[in-house]
């Protein structure tokens, strides 16, 4: 089995005026269906930071055309952050390519990144539809160790949020507005051996599946809470959006990591004790399914 984190991202060499960076994707393994999202960001060296930015799209490169302002520009060391809608793209690889055009008008490139559009290939979670092996349309890998099968699972977030003046203040007042957790197979870069393609190797992979599902809902649950109670202040847009990542990814860490160390101690126990543990697995994640407090929690 395979896990994702949440983003997908690159950090790319950049000139003088700048330091690495980075370039996020969203969604992470995007298909022609998904509307796309760069996040695009660093620290920049004066408080001319990067903006406006201008997307064009030349056969198989995406340009992303950022300014920075002239005038007088005192020299700090700042964080910057965009977000760039891009919209659906055709399926193919892409290459973004962030370039910024100063006062005189002289581009330089800061960074690049590769990234593939696929088709429609996720499978969410849903009670009345487990896996099949159609579900498995990867080739084997040449290399794959022990394993007969792999499911491809990712456990993801999105969210929203609002900003507003803070009352008698220099800043902004930022809250979470949703937050969204899926939990999904990339069909795509799920495989299984041909000679394998049983029903108890399926069962051992929709278990799999059906963990993340118990983890999406605990991960679901906690972030309402942190929505529902979480103010952050900032000075600034790009600064208000990376306070409120680093809170949200903060509890996006602690229940991905138990729901790696849940799934590697089910792995485990089959190898040493067999169909009898995956038997006993399989109602322990039906019960955990019903009630998710059931579960180890981080």
């Amino acid at each position: 089995m395979q896990r994702l984190l949440v983003l997908l991202a690159v950090v790319a060499a950049v000139g003088s005026g700048a330091q690495p960076l980075e370039i996020v994707v969203d969604p992470e393994w995007p298909d022609y269906d998904d509307a796309i999202t760069l996040y695009i960001g660093g620290t920049w060296d004066s408080l001319c930071t990067p903006r406006d930015p201008k997307v064009s799209v030349e056969g198989a490169t995406v340009r992303v055309r950022l300014s920075v302002p002239g005038g007088a520009c005192p020299k700090v060391s700042l964080p910057w952050r965009l977000q760039v809608p891009l919209g659906r793209l055709a399926r193919g690889l892409y290459e973004i390519v962030v370039e910024v055009v100063d006062p005189s008008g002289a581009a330089r490139i800061l960074g690049s990144r590769e990234f593939y559009v696929a088709q429609p290939n996720w499978l969410y979670w849903m009670s009345n539809r487990p896996l099949t092996w159609e579900d498995f349309l990867a080739l084997p890998p040449r290399q794959r160790g022990e394993a007969v099968a792999q499911v491809c699972l990712s456990l993801t977030y999105e969210y929203g949020a609002t900003a507003r003046a803070e009352p008698g203040g220099p800043g902004l007042l930022v809250r979470l507005t949703e937050v969204r957790v899926h939990n999904r197979v990339d069909r795509n870069r799920s495989w299984a051996l041909p000679e394998y393609r049983r029903p108890d190797v399926l069962e051992h992979e929709q278990i799999h599946f059906d963990i993340n599902e118990v983890y999406r809902r605990l991960l679901q649950e906690e972030l309402d809470r942190l929505a529902a109670r979480l103010e952050l202040r900032a000075f600034g847009v790009e600064e208000a959006w990376q306070k409120l990542r680093e809170e949200v990814d903060k509890v996006y860490m602690r229940f991905w990591r138990k729901c790696q160390e849940v799934h590697d101690l089910f792995d485990k126990e089959v190898r040493e004790r067999g169909p009898m543990a995956q038997r006993e697995w399989r109602e322990r994640v039906n019960r955990w399914l019903r009630n998710p407090r059931e579960a180890p929690q981080p």
